[in-house]
């Protein structure tokens, strides 16, 4: 799988990012659609909080306190496309929040 990076974000209502990757393709999506507000993600509830995602120098989305997300599987759920390692599909953004296999 190529690696792409973030170049820009932005937030929408709705707790929608807007994204473009590397290779200049672009997207939206819905973060509650997608993840949940537990651990480190839960400030994230917060739109204040929620707003102020940034990209970082490793080319991913990042929120203070170092909190981020990957942009292999942003790109992917972006994309509708499934990681595949080792010949095991090991997220199938078919399936929402239970993507991860």
């Amino acid at each position: 799988m190529e690696l792409r990076k973030i170049i820009e974000v932005q937030t929408m209502p709705g707790k929608v990012l807007s994204l473009k990757f590397s290779d200049g393709t672009a997207g939206t999506l819905n973060y509650e659609q997608w993840f949940d507000y537990q651990g480190v993600f839960s400030g994230l509830v917060d739109d204040q909080i929620f707003s102020q995602v940034t990209v970082n120098e490793a080319g991913t989305i990042e929120w203070p306190g170092e909190i981020d997300l990957s942009p292999e599987v942003l790109y992917a759920i972006v994309h509708h496309q499934k990681i595949i390692v080792d010949d095991q599909i090991v997220f199938d953004p078919s399936l929402g929040k239970g993507a991860w296999l």
